[in-house]
C-alpha cells in the first residue's frame, strides 16, 4: 500500500488507529475468501458519502453508499455505529427511490474519532446477498490514500460471507481501535 505524504502528519495514535482500521479490513476480506460461495454478482460497495477512510474534521449528518447493482430494499440495511459499538444511525438506511444502486442513513455524531459504515445488501437484479463495512475518522489530518485513489478497495464486501462474521470483524475492529486509541493518548501523557 502506497502511504500519501499526509501520512507524517498524523499523530502516532492515529496511525495506529489508521493501522488498526486496514488489518480489520484485511481480516474481513480474508474471511470473505475463506467462506466466499459461487462467483455470482451481488450488490457489492463502489463507492460513498464519506469515502472508506476518509478523514473528515465534523462527523457528517448523513451517509451515503453506492452499489454496483439494485438494491432491494426488503432485506438490505445500512447501519453505522461509533467506536465503542454504539449505534448511531437516525433509523434504518433507506434505498433511494431515484438511484436503486443507492442507500443513505441519518446519523448524528457523538464526539467518536472513529466510525464504522456496515451494510447488508440483497441484489434487486438476482437475489444475491452481500455484507461489508468501512471505517471513516474524524480529525485534523490528513488521512492515508491508496494508491489507485479507490476509496473501494478500502472497503470489504462480504462476497457471502455470514452476516455474523462480518458483524463479528467490524465489532473487534471497533473494540482493537478503541483500545489502540486508550494506549496511544496514555503513552502520549
Amino acid at each position: 500500500m502506497v502511504i500519501s505524504r499526509g501520512w507524517h502528519r498524523m499523530t502516532a495514535g492515529q496511525r495506529r488507529l489508521g493501522g488498526v482500521a486496514a488489518v480489520a479490513v484485511v481480516a474481513a476480506l480474508l474471511l470473505s475468501f475463506a467462506f466466499a460461495g459461487s462467483a455470482s454478482a451481488h450488490a457489492k460497495y463502489s463507492s460513498s458519502d464519506p469515502a472508506a477512510n476518509a478523514v473528515l474534521k465534523v462527523p457528517p449528518s448523513v451517509v451515503t453508499v453506492h452499489f454496483l447493482e439494485d438494491v432491494n430494499p426488503d432485506g438490505s440495511s445500512l447501519t453505522v455505529y461509533d467506536a465503542k459499538g454504539k449505534i448511531v444511525s437516525d433509523g434504518p438506511g433507506q434505498v433511494s427511490t431515484a438511484d436503486v444502486k443507492t442507500m443513505t442513513v441519518g446519523m448524528t455524531g457523538d464526539g467518536s474519532e472513529v466510525y464504522l459504515v456496515v451494510w447488508k445488501t440483497v441484489s434487486l437484479d438476482d437475489g444475491d446477498p452481500d455484507i461489508g463495512a468501512f471505517n471513516f475518522f474524524i480529525g485534523n489530518d490528513a488521512a492515508p490514500v491508496s494508491s489507485g485513489g479507490s476509496s473501494a478497495a478500502s472497503a470489504s464486501g462480504g462476497g457471502g460471507l455470514p452476516g455474523w462474521a462480518v458483524a463479528l470483524v467490524g465489532i473487534a475492529g471497533l473494540v482493537v481501535g478503541a483500545g489502540g486509541m486508550y494506549f496511544a493518548r496514555r503513552t502520549a501523557r
